[in-house]
């Protein structure tokens, strides 16, 4: 049986002690920064009823995807952590659909061009969370830091929200009965999908997210085909976004929207300003 000295055993036992210390408060590091403002960009994909179909056999549309008709997307969300697995966020993207009937199964010689705008509130659940269970001497990094943030996080999320869409250009050569254009439209829409994460530091935050968005509308893209039209118009978005996470005070605010905190602070600040300022009693003799 091997022999500690009480050396060993002291240092054991206070690096224990620390442990038990320290181990709880990790467990509340989000809660420091609960809060993220994110912006990014992206591109959008647009299936309705000129192009390509949004049928169960053609995936909803996934078949048909274009590379030539994707358009820049632009997202900017502020987004709230419940706990350590649930957050919610409040979205906003501004993007561009193009469609062509040329070269689809569709070729009738329609085309369109539109500004989206979607505004939505969403539940993201992360099945792969930023804190990490760590044993004993793990909780500490290489440098002897404490750090108990995964550098990788993925969620998945469903929201509901509104739309918008605004037909730039909408061409129907030989327009029939059955075709119905609208210069504009906006409803209801359920957006869902996955996203990722990847933690830079306490404060800066990188990440990429697919979204499908089921509008309860088939006019997206400003038209419709009132007697074949069997499905609802569909959009998918996908962005890459950079966050910054905002310091969060224990009312659960971030710290410029609490005033006690910045009050507090301010006379932080000021005792220290007065405290450089004291001139020492050498000083002042030297001058009398």
């Amino acid at each position: 049986m091997a022999m500690y000295s009480k050396k060993q055993l002291r240092i054991l036992t206070m690096f224990l002690f620390s442990v038990l210390l320290v181990a709880p408060a990790l467990g509340q590091r989000w809660k420091l920064r609960r809060y993220e403002v994110g912006a990014g960009a992206g591109i959008a994909q647009v299936f309705g009823d000129i192009g390509g179909t949004i049928d169960e056999a053609n995936w909803y549309g996934l078949k048909d995807i274009k590379f030539d008709e994707t358009r820049m997307s632009f997202p900017v969300y502020v987004r709230y952590r419940l706990d350590p697995v649930y957050s919610i966020k409040v979205n906003g993207i501004v993007g561009f659909g193009h469609g062509d009937d040329l070269e689809s199964r569709n070729n009738r010689g329609r085309s369109y061009k539109i500004m989206l705008s979607e505004v939505s509130a969403q539940l993201e659940y992360y099945f792969l969370a930023e804190e990490k269970k760590y044993k004993t001497a793990a909780i500490f990094n290489r440098r002897g830091m404490l750090n108990n943030y995964m550098s990788l996080a993925a969620y998945g999320f469903v929201g509901i929200g509104g739309f918008y869409s605004h037909s730039r250009e909408l061409i129907v050569p030989q327009e029939r009965f059955y075709d119905d254009a609208h210069g504009s439209a906006m409803g209801a829409v359920i957006p869902f999908g996955i996203g990722t994460k990847y933690i830079l530091s306490d404060r800066w935050v990188i990440g990429a997210e697919l979204g499908y968005r089921f509008p309860f509308s088939d006019y997206v893209e400003g038209y419709t085909q009132t007697a074949a039209s069997k499905h609802n118009d569909v959009y998918y978005f996908m962005n890459f976004q950079v966050a910054y996470r905002l310091e969060t005070t224990r009312k659960g605010l971030p710290t410029f929207l609490d005033r006690d905190y910045r009050a507090a602070s301010n006379r932080a600040s000021s005792g220290k300003v007065q405290k450089k300022a004291r001139v020492p009693r050498s000083a002042r003799k030297a001058m009398q």
